[in-house]
């Protein structure tokens, strides 16, 4: 039987953007993470242990959204090899020329790929 967990809008609080000016002080960054894999009895991935590992993500700072989730995605398939990670990084409010609500990037792989 195949299962799957989504963990939803985990809020990390780093310092994210390209910019000089976006680093100036942390922001929350919310990131969804979804497994999918074979199903045994009981919880095949415990959901606390895996925001456990995401917390060593906080406060630290990146350039980029997509290097951010592919770091995560790396810990997860090395943390819990088991099953197919997906993970998305959303960053609210990016500063473009036009008004945007928010920018994702979405990076997967795991036992299949």
């Amino acid at each position: 039987m195949k299962g799957m967990l989504v963990l939803k809008n985990i809020i990390l609080r780093l310092k994210l953007g390209a910019e000089n000016q976006e680093k100036i002080s942390s922001r929350d960054v919310p990131i969804t993470v979804v497994w999918t894999g074979e199903v045994a009895v009981g919880p095949s991935i415990d959901y606390s242990d895996v925001c456990d590992a995401l917390a060593d993500f906080d406060e630290k700072e990146y350039d980029y959204i997509e290097d951010l989730a592919s770091d995560i995605l790396n810990l997860l398939r090395i943390e819990y090899p088991g099953g197919h990670w997906k993970v998305t990084v959303t960053k609210p409010f990016p500063p473009v020329s036009l008004k945007l609500e928010s920018a994702s990037f979405t990076v997967e792989g795991g036992e299949n790929g």
